[in-house]
């Protein structure tokens, strides 16, 4: 590989990262696989992310800064440093994670060994925000299962079948693999039905080291969604910023997406066929519940939407 290709790209999609940025890629430029570029793409911060960006592409000839016009959202901002990526692999890397000095080495070792296997990814740890080790993620082995079958449960139905947590969707893809993909919808969970399709292109390989660190803290995002009201909804506008304030129905998107990764999948009709049941699987088990909520929450924003207003008097 020339110096104009490098052999892994690494994108990191941030907003308002100031906290960890610097960590994060520290442990990126800390690899013992130098053989690659970091994309950073800021999504408009408005803290010192701009600064720490500049910093780093000046130091480092590896690192590229492109700071967005207005925040986009997550899922655009998450594309678009894909789109501006060169490397025959890639990696997203979230702004607050880090990852050990061997990550890249053992999962590109890993896909060269394995031509049939679209990702590669290590087991991982938890951490706070201080960096102290505080959990041992779960395997994710059912992903990496022979049988295209079990790797659609364990990418759709994770809690119940041990896989997709966040160590598949960081982990080190190939680039003609992600090419085959519509890589990340405008929706809530949208990361799922990215790793389902990537699983429908054949077995991921689990390498059996804790080698990612998944930070959680008080400002992740997840954490600033579980204390908003309106549920998952709110997230719609972290997603994409031009839905906001726009009805949408997120799990029924899912659903339809599930349902296209399938279809459209290189498997032969009879395994996409016990892949579709995988998805009625995913429905009765409870989701159900979230499809009718996502009806719900679309006729009380249409009602409040046109609810006249009341008359007012000259007092008022």
């Amino acid at each position: 590989m020339t110096s104009s290709q490098p052999m892994v790209s690494i994108g990191v999609p941030v907003y308002n990262g100031e906290d960890y940025l610097a960590s994060t890629l520290d442990s990126i430029l800390g690899q013992s696989f130098g053989d690659c570029e970091v994309i950073i793409c800021d999504n408009a911060s408005t803290d010192a992310t701009e600064a720490i960006c500049a910093e780093y592409a000046a130091r480092d000839s590896r690192v590229r800064y492109h700071r967005q016009p207005k925040n986009l959202g997550a899922a655009p901002n998450y594309n678009d440093v894909y789109h501006r990526s060169r490397g025959r692999y890639f990696k997203w890397s979230a702004h607050d994670d880090l990852i050990e000095p061997t990550f890249l080495e053992r999962c590109v070792a890993a896909l060269e060994a394995n031509p049939q296997c679209p990702v590669a990814f290590t087991r991982f740890h938890r951490i706070d925000a201080d960096g102290n080790r505080v959990a041992e993620g779960d395997s994710d082995a059912a992903l990496c299962a022979a049988d295209p079958r079990t790797r659609a449960g364990a990418a759709i139905r994770p809690h119940q079948q041990g896989g997709a947590s966040d160590s598949p969707i960081f982990g080190v893809m190939r680039r003609s693999a992600l090419d085959r993909t519509r890589l990340h919808g405008s929706y809530t969970g949208s990361d799922r039905t990215l790793v389902l399709e990537l699983a429908l292109q054949g077995p991921l390989l689990e390498i059996p080291e804790h080698l990612f660190l998944n930070r959680d803290h008080p400002s992740r995002s997840i954490r600033i969604w579980e204390t908003a009201s309106g549920g998952g909804h709110v997230r719609e506008a972290w997603f994409d910023s031009g839905r906001a304030d726009k009805i949408v129905f997120p799990n029924w998107l899912r659903l339809g997406e599930f349902i296209t990764a399938i279809v459209r999948s290189p498997l032969a009709i009879a395994n996409k066929a016990r892949c579709l049941a995988v998805v009625g699987g995913w429905v009765a088990a409870g989701s159900w519940k979230r499809l009718a909520y996502d009806v719900l929450v679309a006729v009380r924003g249409v009602k409040s939407r046109y609810r006249p207003a009341k008359a007012t008097g000259p007092n008022n």
